[in-house]
C-alpha cells in the first residue's frame, strides 16, 4: 500500500524584490515528501533550495513574494490556513535545522531559556515549566550532548559549532514534530562533526519515524541519508527518482555532469567542473535554465521549457534531449 504525503509543494513559485525589478528564484516546483520518507534536495549554492525550504514554512524574508502554488501539509493547504492553524503547523507540524547553527540561536540568552520557551510555545496547552526543562534535558540527551544541565546554563558562544548544532536538532526534534527541514546542516562544521551530525540526523529520523527533507550540494550526504531526491537547477526541477537509481543512470545533462564533479577515490585526474554560471534570475533564459551551460543544448532548448517525463520506473527527467534519444 502506498504511503500518503505528508508534504506535497506543486507548482512553487517564489521572487525576491531587489534593485532593477523581481528575481525569479523558484520557478514552478514540485516536491512529494511520503509519511516517514526521507527525500533529498540536491544542486548548486543559489539555485533556490533555502528558498523552497522558507516558503514551506511560510518563513520568507520580506523580500520575498510567494507568487504562486500549493503547499498541502497532512492533505491541508499551509496558505489557505487560519492564524490558529499556521500556528499549529509551526508548533506541532514541521521543523527546521538551519545551516548556520550559530544564526540559528540567540547570543543574549541561555539555551535554557530558548529551549524551554520555544517548547512551551509548542504545546496547545499550559504546561509545567518543570516538564518542559525535563522533556529538553532528554532531547539533549537524545542529540549526545553531554552534561546538559551545564548546556542549559551555557550561552551560544558558550558551545563549539558542533554542540550547537546539537542543539538546534534538540529543539525541533522536542517537540515531537512530523516532519524535519534540514538544511545543509553540516555545511558550517568540519568534516567530522558534519559526519557525526548527519548519523545523528539519521538515526533520530528513523528512531521518530519522521518524514525528512534533506537540503545539500553534496551528492555523498543526499546518497547516504534519502531514499528518493530531486534534482534542482536555477529554482527548476531537473530530474527526480530513487536516490540510488538516479545517482547510479542520471538522465538529465546537469545530473551527469554533478556526479563527473565528484572527487575520485582512485584519481584519474581534477574534475573540470561545470563551465558557466547559474543565470540572472532578474532576466532568465526563456527555456531550459540549464541551455546556456549545457553542450547538448538546441534551439528548441532555448526557446521551450520541457515538460517531465518519465524515463523508467518512477525515474524522471526534464529534458528534450531524453526524448530525443527515446524517439
Amino acid at each position: 500500500m502506498e504511503k500518503k504525503n505528508i508534504l506535497s509543494v506543486q507548482d512553487l513559485k517564489v521572487s525576491y524584490k531587489v534593485y532593477g525589478g523581481k528575481s525569479k528564484v523558484v520557478n514552478g516546483i514540485h516536491l512529494d515528501v511520503p509519511e516517514g520518507g526521507r527525500v533529498g534536495l540536491v544542486g548548486e549554492s543559489g539555485c533556490g533550495k533555502t528558498t523552497s525550504l522558507k516558503a514551506v514554512l511560510g518563513i520568507l524574508p520580506s523580500a520575498g513574494i510567494l507568487e504562486g502554488g500549493k503547499v498541502m501539509f497532512d492533505g491541508k493547504d499551509v496558505r489557505g490556513m487560519s492564524r490558529n492553524e499556521i500556528d499549529l503547523f509551526h508548533r506541532r507540524g514541521a521543523g527546521m535545522i538551519f545551516q548556520d547553527p550559530s544564526a540559528a540561536l540567540n547570543p543574549v540568552f541561555t539555551i535554557e531559556k530558548q529551549l524551554v520557551t520555544g517548547l512551551r510555545y509548542s504545546f496547545e496547552h499550559n504546561v509545567d515549566r518543570k516538564e518542559v526543562y525535563e522533556k529538553v534535558i532528554q532531547a539533549l540527551n537524545d542529540v549526545s550532548l553531554p552534561d546538559p544541565e551545564r548546556i542549559m546554563k551555557s550561552y551560544p558562544f558558550q558551545l563549539s559549532g558542533g554542540m550547537r548544532q546539537r542543539v538546534c536538532i534538540a529543539a525541533s526534534l522536542a517537540a515531537d514534530k512530523k516532519l524535519l527541514l534540514a538544511d545543509e546542516p553540516g555545511t558550517a562544521l568540519d568534516v567530522t562533526i558534519q559526519d557525526q551530525i548527519l548519523r545523528l540526523i539519521n538515526s533520530l529520523v528513523e528512531k521518530k519515524g519522521l518524514s525528512l527533507v534533506m537540503v545539500s550540494h553534496s551528492i555523498g550526504v543526499i546518497r547516504e541519508v534519502t531514499d528518493y531526491v530531486y534534482i534542482m537547477y536555477a529554482g527548476t526541477i531537473v530530474e527526480e527518482g530513487r536516490t540510488k537509481v538516479v545517482f547510479h543512470n542520471p538522465k538529465h545533462p546537469y545530473t551527469k555532469a554533478l556526479m563527473e564533479c565528484v572527487p575520485k577515490l582512485t584519481g584519474n585526474g581534477i574534475s573540470r567542473g561545470i563551465e558557466g554560471r547559474i543565470p540572472d534570475y532578474l532576466n532568465p533564459p526563456k527555456g531550459c535554465r540549464f541551455s546556456p551551460r549545457c553542450v547538448h543544448a538546441t534551439e528548441e532548448c532555448r526557446n521551450s521549457v520541457p515538460a517531465m517525463e518519465e524515463a523508467e520506473d518512477g525515474h524522471k527527467t526534464a529534458c528534450f534531449m531524453f526524448r530525443r534519444q527515446t524517439v
